[in-house]
């Protein structure tokens, strides 16, 4: 068979689209795109030539799941050409190209079969009852005509299904065609059929109402909240729907513990029922959403200059360091101060003799200059700092519906009151602030939207990330909190309050299934400086550089956001995804195991007395992940043959 089934906009060669493929996701760190799985919502693109109706009926059954019979006609050729079709028209129209009908029953089970054709069927002014039994008789078909049932009719026809002449005959004077049990047409004026209400019951799968316990997403970018309905009539607007299909006398129910509307109304209405709930209910498409969130800060510190720190220079007296010899003779000139100058003897007298008491005196200088407490530092000093905090988020969602996720702890504060007492004094009270608790972390807000009969999603993504700032170290402050001091009349307290930084980032985009975006660009430069400096000494020109000192602090803060939606098609989808995330995960934590397994022997085997600088620590090198390849759907006819490998790349 030829007929081709394509998903994607560009088809290469297999290994190298599965080498590429391989390098694409590796480098990214994205899953990789996913294979077309059963769907009856499934679109594709189909082109035949000259094939067997049965081969189309049989490459669409595989696309789309659907329960499809072939009882006449499978053998008739056909050539088509279809882009971007839902899987049912296109099996409407291939079965149209080989002259065949559709039917789909109650069950589900779609029927394809050849009924005869009128050609050349010519009639002029003929009684109604008589054409229709003309062509009951050419197709062998079971057909009751009701008394009521009158007229004349002039048709020309060629090439034309009966049933849709039948059905069209009627029409035109007014009449109705209902089929009942086995297949038996019943031909019969509306406003009797409308007295005969036949009852059906119809399962819901997947719309349902809301429930009574509906989450509450907190956020400054939701409107309002969503509360619980009020009555299932109000709320499920699909009953709202169905009930302005219904005749006049129709009657609809729903049960809302078994999910299933009971309908009561005529055999045309409940084939339109049928009809809008067969579009209606069907499987809701989930994204995967893939989110790293990534923001670097860059910091620069420069120092320079002399910090005599916060006291400044300082001088003091002190003996025997720096001594001042005017207005004193060290060299003895007989004069006065000879018995008070220090001398080698212990003691101000030039003769020992001249001691009596043998008493020791220290040594001493009068006006000596002590600088042993001048405390200086020369620093010439740049220091450049790099973080990067990532934030790598995974989180499913149906399509058209909010999901959020929070990483990231609840810090309390307080807040301090001041009241006056009865006798006039002052108290303070502390409970907990009105705005306390504050979130710090990472918030991810997104509502996904699948592009109906494609793989792109509309997309709409708000990353928050919330950091304490502040710049208290102590016990009463901690990192990130500030401290004010409040109080009178000699009652003073300090509170701490958290001061905290966000960076939020809210957009709109259009992504194909497995696509990666780069989103940010949102940039904060902060910079300080600082100069302390000595009073006139740093006035001096060239020499006053040595008594200040410069601060200059530079911080640099990045955000970027890497985010990859997926489309997942069924459960085949979501158990490959949770499989590729354990295996990655298990993979990282055996490497690490391995990384620090051979550290440790590495150690054993060097020994005690070996040299303890060993150079730096090798590096774990990374295995490769095993990326399996999208294989693309194979032509029919051909040889079967892979179209990619699966194994390490």
């Amino acid at each position: 068979m030829k007929a081709r089934v394509l998903h994607g906009l560009l088809r290469i060669r297999p290994r190298l689209g599965a080498w590429l493929m391989a390098a694409m996701v590796t480098a990214m760190g994205t899953p990789p795109v996913l294979a077309q799985v059963p769907s009856l919502d499934a679109r594709l693109r189909l082109a035949v030539e000259n094939e067997p109706l049965e081969e189309v009926v049989r490459t669409l059954r595989r696309y789309s799941g659907a329960n499809i019979v072939v009882l006449e006609g499978g053998a008739s050729p056909v050539s088509l050409e279809l882009n971007d079709v839902h899987w049912r028209d296109a099996l409407d129209y291939a079965a149209e190209l080989a002259r065949c009908s559709v039917d789909e029953s109650a069950s589900g089970v779609i029927e394809i079969s050849r009924p005869p054709y009128l050609s050349d069927y010519n009639f002029k002014d003929a009684p109604l009852r008589d054409v229709i039994e003309n062509i009951a008789r050419v197709a062998g078909a079971n057909v009751i005509i009701s008394p009521e049932v009158k007229g004349q009719v002039t048709l020309r026809l060629a090439e034309v299904p009966w049933r849709d002449a039948l059905d069209v005959l009627c029409m035109t004077l007014g009449y109705s065609v209902v089929e009942e049990r086995r297949g038996i047409l019943r031909v019969a004026d509306p406003a009797t059929l409308e007295k005969q209400l036949v009852t059906r019951s119809y399962q819901l799968r997947y719309l349902r109402p809301r429930g009574n316990y509906v989450p509450v997403i907190q956020s400054e970018f939701v409107e309002g909240a969503a509360a619980p309905p009020t009555s299932i009539e109000d709320d499920f607007t699909v009953l709202q729907a169905l009930e302005k299909a219904l005749s006049p006398l129709g009657m609809l129910d729903f049960i809302d513990s078994q999910n299933v509307i009971i309908l009561r109304d005529t055999p045309q209405v409940q084939d339109v029922v049928q009809e809008i709930l067969r579009r209606l209910d069907v499987e809701p498409v989930q994204v995967y959403v893939d989110v790293k969130f990534v923001s670097t800060t860059e910091g620069a510190l420069l120092n320079l200059g002399v910090d005599y720190g916060d006291a400044g220079p300082m001088a003091s007296m002190s003996g025997g360091q720096i001594p001042i010899t005017f207005p004193f003779d060290l060299a003895g000139g007989n004069g006065f101060e000879d018995g008070m100058i220090v001398n080698n003897n212990g003691g101000p007298w030039s003769d020992e003799n001249l001691n009596v008491g043998s008493t020791v005196f220290p040594d001493t200088i009068f006006g000596a200059l002590n600088f042993t407490q001048f405390q200086a530092t020369l620093r010439l000093l740049q220091r450049d700092s790099s973080t990067e905090v990532i934030q790598a988020p995974k989180i499913v969602t149906l399509d058209g519906r909010e999901a959020t996720i929070f990483v990231g702890e609840t810090i309390r504060y307080a807040e301090a009151k001041t009241e006056q007492g009865q006798a006039g004094g002052l108290s303070l009270s502390v409970t907990e602030a009105a705005n306390s608790p504050v979130e710090v972390g990472f918030q991810l807000l997104i509502r996904p939207h699948v592009v109906p009969g494609t793989e792109r999603i509309e997309l709409e993504v708000i990353p928050k990330e919330t950091s304490l700032s502040g710049t208290g170290s102590s016990a009463l402050a901690p990192q990130g909190f500030d401290v004010f001091t409040l109080g009178a009349s000699g009652l003073e307290g300090s509170i701490a309050l958290p001061r905290t930084r966000s960076s939020t980032l809210v957009t709109n985009m259009m992504l194909d299934s497995g696509q990666t975006a780069v989103i940010g660009g949102l940039t904060t430069d902060s910079e300080a400086k600082s100069e302390s400096r000595v009073p006139l000494l740093s006035s001096i020109p060239l020499l006053g550089e040595l008594f200040k000192h410069e601060t200059d602090t530079e911080d640099r803060r990045s955000l970027m956001i890497f985010i990859t939606p997926t489309i997942l098609h069924g459960r085949e989808d979501a158990q490959r995804i949770l499989s590729e995330e354990l295996e990655r995960r298990d993979r990282r934590l055996r490497e690490e195991l391995d990384a620090l397994i051979d550290g440790v022997m590495l150690e054993e085997e060097a020994g005690p007395e070996a040299d303890p600088w060993q150079g730096p620590p090798a590096l774990p090198v990374a295995v490769p992940q095993v990326v399996e390849d999208h294989v693309f759907p194979a032509e029919q006819g051909a040889a079967a043959e892979p179209e990619g490998e699966s194994g390490d790349q």
